[in-house]
């Protein structure tokens, strides 16, 4: 991990008790450590989008579930999304009111009591409350892990640290798709599929025996008038103890600034946050995130990727899924060269490589699909395979690793749970319908579909384009600025002021029309 490739300039010149290699510093050692803790949490979502797809070619778990008809396999299947989708509105308050923290342990003890109602299921229905449980703790860490690892990260490695957050979604992805392998086997026994339920709690055990050494928010713990508990967390973990750091005394200064803004807006009402144009640029960049992460076409691929390893004559069970593990590996690895690009070469560069990718990728795997369609040739059958993994590629360098990372930088400390939120609504609103509208589609017009795709890849990178601000090489309090009336927030004077202060100790004096921060 390379922390000093788009540090802001303000936290490059400024003195600051740390090592320019993170490895060798204590401290920052200590602060990764309980970071990659936050990260496991991710690995719920993964496991769990990647499990029940392996239970419906288990012949144990379709005989213990009293041979569901398609209509029980697809609620099974989406209510982990009704689940997310109804505690997307019930973490950012706790998030907020008790801590980031708090929601993580609340949310990590209800995917633990899911996993094991689901692995003790005696019945459909227990198993789909079980799965509710899931989906509806799920909610709560995402809303608030995140938000913990921007808001704990040092400035020079914040935006590398962030965008790992949903890199370990396929690194749940992984396990889940491989143990379902082993598990597979054993045929004649409900533990094929109870043995990968009880796993899932895994990752929220791991997290709960961590919590108590996570340190908390210092954003949150300030905004609690708790301002010596902030600077020490900032002075342990961004200076190695020392209190009068200048990078500290530079953040406690941004962070009394921005949450003397934000104060007003935390207790508004959505209604009243909406009046602003500012946070509807936001608000519509949240929502706009969601889905255009997952209406691009590549979350069929998991549904057309067996049927054409059967149209090429790799039909069998061991195959197909050792194929797919394969490919989740894949995902993995592009979504973590993603991540490590992020402050390389910029967010909004990543989204559009990303798009132009897909679309690239889109065109020949439509050509080739229609040709195998149409003539049968193995080769356009083989072809299609290649352009599904390179599609897997496009989307993974920028749709999943900068899903939360973005929200999170683009939203000011006030509304950030919230925003989070409605993004996890919307995340889970189109998952739902994904998991009904894809198989229909594919069943009724195959190939053609992917055209509906490139259409929306299209659109999604003018959004990109016109609409998404870069976000590289600013701390989040500056961030918190990008969208304001420029009237009443000049940037200009936010660049100059902080460039101004760069090489002293003293806070910044950032030029704010009629506010001095």
């Amino acid at each position: 991990m390379d922390d000093k490739s788009a540090s802001s300039p303000v936290v490059m010149k400024l003195p600051n008790n740390t090592s320019p290699q993170w490895w060798r510093d204590r401290g920052l050692r200590r602060l990764i450590f309980w970071q990659m803790c936050t990260l496991v949490t991710q690995m719920t979502v993964g496991y769990d989008e990647s499990i029940v797809g392996s239970f419906q070619a288990m012949e144990p778990w379709i005989r213990d579930m009293g041979n569901p008809s398609a209509s029980k396999i697809g609620l099974i299947s989406t209510v982990v999304f009704i689940g997310g989708f109804c505690g997307a509105f019930v973490a950012p308050p706790v998030a907020d009111h008790f801590g980031r923290r708090a929601a993580i342990l609340l949310g990590s003890c209800l995917v633990v009591i899911g996993a094991v109602i689901q692995t003790a299921a005696q019945n459909s229905d227990m198993f789909i409350g079980g799965r509710l449980i899931i989906g509806f703790g799920i909610s709560f860490t995402c809303c608030a892990g995140p938000s913990l690892i921007n808001e704990l990260a040092h400035p020079r490695m914040r935006g590398t640290i962030a965008s790992m957050f949903n890199v370990l979604w396929y690194a749940g992805s992984i396990i889940a798709a491989w143990v379902s392998f082993g598990t597979g086997h054993l045929t004649a026994s409900s533990w094929s599929w109870r043995t990968p339920s009880v796993i899932q709690a895994a990752p929220g055990v791991l997290v709960l025996c961590a919590l108590p050494f996570i340190p908390e928010s210092p954003r949150w713990l300030y905004s609690q008038g708790k301002v010596d508990e902030a600077r020490q967390v900032l002075a342990n973990y961004h200076a190695n103890g020392t209190l009068d750091d200048a990078l500290v005394e530079l953040e406690m200064n941004e962070l009394a600034s921005g949450i003397a803004q934000d104060r007003t807006s935390k207790e508004m009402a959505w209604a009243q946050l909406l009046k602003s144009k500012a946070n509807r640029k936001r608000f519509s960049i949240c929502i706009a995130v969601a889905l255009l992460t997952l209406w691009n076409g590549q979350g069929v691929i998991s549904y057309y990727f067996s049927p054409i390893l059967t149209s090429i004559g790799i039909t069998s069970t061991d195959s197909q899924t050792g194929i797919n593990g394969g490919l989740q590996i894949w995902n993995f690895f592009c979504a973590l060269f993603g991540a490590l690009l992020a402050d390389r070469v910029g967010r909004r560069t990543l989204w559009l490589w990303s798009f132009i990718g897909m679309i690239a990728c889109n065109v020949p795997l439509t050509i080739s699909s229609a040709i195998y369609s149409k003539h049968g040739n193995n080769a356009s059958a083989y072809t299609a395979v290649v352009f599904l993994f390179l599609y897997d590629a496009a989307f993974n360098i920028a749709c999943n690793p900068l899903l939360y990372c973005y929200a999170v930088e683009i939203l000011p400390y006030s509304i950030r749970a919230r925003g989070l939120g409605l993004q996890i609504a919307a995340s889970q609103a189109a998952l739902t319908v994904n998991q009904y509208v894809n198989p229909i589609a594919l069943d009724s017009i195959g190939y053609y579909y992917y055209i509906f795709y490139l259409g929306m890849l299209i659109l999604g990178t003018a959004i990109i384009y016109f609409f998404f601000p870069e976000t590289k090489g600013y701390t989040l309090e500056e961030l918190s600025h990008f969208f304001e009336d420029p009237e009443v927030v000049d940037i200009e004077g936010l660049e100059k002021g902080r460039d101004a202060n760069s090489t002293t100790k003293a806070s910044p004096n950032l030029s704010v029309k009629g506010l001095d921060i």
